[in-house]
């Protein structure tokens, strides 16, 4: 359940250790309350870092809300004006899992069947995403290389239910996930984080993203993606998943997923 605290209940933050710092917040690894979290805070008075960090918290309660969680979303603990407490994730990141190289077809599989059941639940709830990459995509730590997912870091999302402190036609995103409407400007289409999914099942295949020049790519002077890794059977759902035109896309996650499962059966590879 989220709490929302004084101030001074957040001053018994301990074991700080600094892990990113990025434009107007910092996140570190602490321990609070008796336990290992993620702390996402603000390192400076900046009115757009404030509201941003205010519009990831509002989201990330909302989806995580008693009665209504998703075991795939990271769940929020707390929050402040200058804070927001995650419970910390034993696994590291897919990103640090991808540090290895290529994930196998069924781990590839079963980290982005996870991420498209916690897609299904935001955008149920009127969220979209608009940064999915592998640093935030979280891996449950266990005996697997790859663990259960928690999506993390909605402070790019869009959601029907608050303001949007980016701007409405904001380019915002990171440039290999990014879907070509998000590009140009289109915010809270859910069909751009299927995109992004497509591109993240694309680099734990093959170990890079589809595009080298992801740039050239989304203004429209590079040719389409590097040939589809895996098997073959694979290839039609993942060539549509990274469609440039948005309609030639899986309607929702949910049915992105279906078509993955269906893939996956006719290779006999699980895909939970």
């Amino acid at each position: 359940m989220l709490r929302v605290p004084s101030p001074a209940e957040f001053l018994p933050l301990r074991d700080l250790q600094v892990l990113q710092e990025r434009g107007g917040t910092e996140v570190l690894r602490a321990t609070w309350d008796g336990r290992a979290v993620f702390v996402k805070r603000l390192r400076q008075p900046d009115p757009l870092a404030r509201a941003c960090l205010a519009h990831e918290g509002a989201v990330a309660a909302r989806l995580t809300r008693p009665g209504a969680a998703h075991p795939g979303v990271l769940p929020l603990l707390a929050a402040s004006a200058t804070t927001l407490v995650f419970p910390w994730v034993t696994g590291g990141s897919l990103r640090d899992a991808l540090g290895a190289g290529p994930l196998s077809v069924s781990e590839a599989l079963a980290v982005v069947g996870g991420l498209l059941d916690a897609l299904a639940h935001a955008h149920g709830q009127g969220v979209v995403h608009h940064d999915l990459k592998p640093e935030n995509v979280l891996l449950c730590g266990g005996e697997r290389r790859v663990g259960a997912v928690r999506l993390t870091d909605f402070g790019l999302s869009c959601a029907r239910f608050l303001p949007d402190p980016h701007g409405a036609e904001a380019r915002l995103g990171t440039p290999h996930y990014m879907a070509p409407e998000q590009f140009a400007g289109v915010r809270g289409d859910p069909r751009s984080d299927l995109y992004a999914a497509g591109a993240v099942l694309f680099e734990c295949l093959a170990g890079h993203p589809p595009h080298p020049d992801p740039l050239g790519w989304l203004a429209g002077h590079r040719p389409d993606c590097a040939p589809l890794p895996g098997p073959p059977a694979l290839h039609p759902v993942l060539g549509a998943a990274l469609a440039r035109d948005p309609a030639a896309r899986p309607p929702s996650a949910l049915a992105l997923r279906r078509q993955l499962s269906a893939a996956a059966h006719s290779l006999e590879v699980p895909c939970p």
